[in-house]
């Protein structure tokens, strides 16, 4: 088989006076919003493989996630002062703040159509408008939220937690909750692009999945500890897990991964710990604690295709939203862009 061509290519860096906990791109991929964990909140621009910070704020005892409005030139941040704050990219300026729980705010979601905005405080699920106003408190759940995301289509809201999946559906007058169970912990809820599945990692080292349109379950096991990472493909053939230091691919066309032997990548010395699909694309990005970031084409080729070493253990990695340039946050506050480039 003839092994596909395609390459990292360094797109520029700069270095941040913080350590890196999350990214979020604006549509455009032409800026980055950047959450620092001792606080610091960042936008940077990038032109012609320049990159420009600028600091925005400060989140008292530290940021803890960051998250674009699609279609607009705002985003959202979230600390340990239990502040959110919605800014304004273009000038820096804080829009609207909130103090959504007591409990620190540590998961953030907009609707792909930028219409809806999820947070997760301890076990409270709240649902916001664009503009930051509250619009849903739901009943405090059983556990605390490990994650958050919403659907494609911007209906359903899956939350993770201690006994499975819940997930709230957008239809008025109310929003009907349906409860996918599981006896482990939950980690990172992600459903299908397709909309046929919905995905979470566990923390009894196993991945568990249900088929929506009817409800039932199926679950991977054999990880060797929790499992965290997960990304769909864009064509929702493949989905990508960690377990140590190699990529897990099980394939869900035709009949699915159930009884199926999942493709194995290997190429990395230490644990991954971040990985991610390209959007709409099958190129997949990863990132390990042996300071190597490495490119794949799953199905295609066993081999990493490219790989870029970093200057310190990755924190966070995030492709741009047309699929384009990969960015990379460091523990040390390096941030790194890469385009993908096929030869």
């Amino acid at each position: 088989m003839k092994r596909p061509q395609a390459l990292l290519e360094p797109a520029g860096s700069i270095k941040l006076d913080d350590y890196i906990v999350d990214i979020a791109w604006s549509d455009d991929a032409q800026q980055l919003a950047v959450a620092g964990g001792e606080g610091k909140v960042f936008t940077l621009s990038r032109t012609a493989g320049t990159i420009a910070a600028r600091e925005l704020g400060e989140h008292g005892l530290g940021t803890l996630a960051v998250a674009w409005q699609p279609k607009t030139n705002r985003f959202v941040s979230s600390g340990q002062d239990g502040e959110l704050r919605l800014y304004d990219a273009a000038d820096g300026a804080v829009v609207r703040r909130q103090r959504p729980a007591k409990s620190w705010t540590t998961a953030l979601a907009f609707s792909a159509d930028g219409r809806h905005f999820a947070t997760a405080a301890g076990k409270q699920v709240s649902l916001w408008s664009a503009d930051l106003d509250l619009e849903q408190a739901f009943a405090p759940l059983s556990s605390t939220v490990a994650g958050l995301c919403f659907d494609k289509p911007a209906r359903d809201l899956a939350a993770a937690i201690n006994g499975g999946v819940v997930v709230y559906r957008q239809e008025a007058p109310q929003f009907p909750l349906r409860h996918y169970p599981w006896s482990a912990p939950c980690l990172a809820p992600c459903f299908s692009p397709n909309g046929k599945f919905l995905a979470t990692g566990t923390q009894d080292g196993s991945v568990h999945f249900w088929y929506l349109a009817t409800g039932r379950d199926s679950q991977m096991r054999g990880y060797p500890g929790r499992v965290e990472q997960l990304s769909w493909s864009g064509d929702s053939k493949y989905l990508a897990t960690a377990a140590a230091d190699t990529v897990v691919v099980w394939d869900f066309s035709g009949k699915g991964p159930e009884g199926s032997r999942p493709e194995q990548l290997r190429g990395h010395t230490e644990r991954i710990a971040c990985l991610a699909f390209q959007p709409n694309g099958n190129f997949l990005v990863t990132a390990g604690l042996d300071w190597r970031v490495s490119l794949w084409l799953p199905g295609k080729s066993p081999a990493a295709l490219d790989a870029h070493l970093t200057d310190s253990e990755p924190s966070c990695l995030r492709w741009s939203p047309d699929g384009h340039y990969v960015a990379v946050g460091e523990r040390h506050g390096k941030l790194s862009l890469y385009e993908v480039v096929r030869l």
